[in-house]
Formats: C-alpha cells, sequence, structure tokens
C-alpha cells in the first residue's frame, strides 16, 4: 500500500521539494568532478547537478569573487619584492607575466554585467585551483597565456568548442575554496 502511495506522488512537486536538499549536497559534494565537466565542455542542461552548478558559476557574486581572485594573482605579481615565507601556494611569475593583459581581460568580462558561459567561468575557476594548472606547474611557455585565451573565448564566444592546441584544464580540481 505504501509503495503504490509512494509511486502516486512520484512527478508531484511535493516529492520535488524532498529531493532539493539532497540534491543541493550532491551538487556541493561534486563539484570539483561538475566544474571538471562543465570546463570540458558537458552541455549544463545534460543533467540536473550540471545545471545547478552551471547556475551557482553564473551568479554575480560567484563571478565577482572569482574576478577578485584573478585580480589578487595580478596584484601580487605586480606587488613581487622577491621571496618571502608565506602560506600561498607559489605561482609562475614568468607565465602570468606573460598572461597579465589576458587575466585581466577574464577580471574585466567577470566583472561586467555581459551574460558569460558557465564553461568559460569553470575553466578560469580550475585555471586558479587546479593543482596540474600552468599557473602552478611549468608547461611549454605560453601555456597560461593560450589556457586562459581559450578560457576568456569560452566565457563570450563559442562555449561548446576549444581553441586549437589549448584543451581545457585538465585533472582534478581541488574544490570550491
Amino acid at each position: 500500500m505504501a509503495h503504490t502511495a509512494a509511486r502516486q506522488l512520484q512527478g508531484h512537486p511535493l516529492m520535488d521539494l524532498g529531493r532539493r536538499p539532497a540534491l543541493r549536497l550532491r551538487v556541493l559534494a561534486t563539484r570539483a568532478h561538475l566544474d571538471g565537466e562543465l570546463a570540458a565542455g558537458a552541455d549544463p542542461e545534460s543533467a540536473e547537478t550540471l545545471r545547478i552548478r552551471a547556475a551557482q558559476l553564473l551568479r554575480p557574486r560567484y563571478r565577482r569573487r572569482l574576478a577578485t581572485a584573478v585580480e589578487h594573482l595580478v596584484d601580487e605579481l605586480d606587488s613581487y619584492r622577491g621571496p618571502r615565507l608565506s602560506s600561498a601556494v607559489p605561482f609562475l611569475r614568468d607565465q602570468v607575466a606573460e598572461a597579465r593583459p589576458t587575466l585581466l581581460s577574464v577580471v574585466k568580462v567577470l566583472r561586467s554585467s555581459e551574460r558569460v558561459h558557465p564553461r568559460g567561468v569553470a575553466m578560469v575557476w580550475r585555471l586558479l585551483s587546479d593543482p596540474a594548472s600552468p599557473l602552478y606547474l611549468r608547461t611549454a611557455p605560453g601555456g597560461l597565456e593560450r589556457h586562459t585565451q581559450v578560457a576568456l573565448d569560452c566565457l563570450v564566444g563559442q562555449p561548446w568548442v576549444s581553441s586549437p592546441g589549448a584543451p581545457p584544464v585538465e585533472g582534478g580540481g581541488n574544490g570550491h575554496r
């Protein structure tokens, strides 16, 4: 009898209310994975978890926080006065110096009211948070610039197509900070 009643409630708006907290917890627990999928070009409409995560990435507050993180990176480069003791993960200063104009363009787009694509937002986040990012690991010269340019293109341009020769950041992210 209870089984029949549960079947009758499937698809009922009240059943969706019970699923929402569990779904939001699943998104929270898997956001690094979801960000990786979005950065790789997954369609946000292909799964409810991706749709929710994409909506989170597009929130003005999230965009401002991400823009601030990129600005801090550039500011740290500009104010560098030699090695010092810090708990911050060291980044490759030469790569950031080379990518500086593109990084500042990313900041401008993230701070604007212009519509952006979740793929680009996820790519920018992964550039900052993924330990395998060319921000932290030495790659071919211009690696960070190429990845940042692809992220910028995906923010404002075609979100499902990568520029040739510059795939999205691969590897596991460390989640949301």
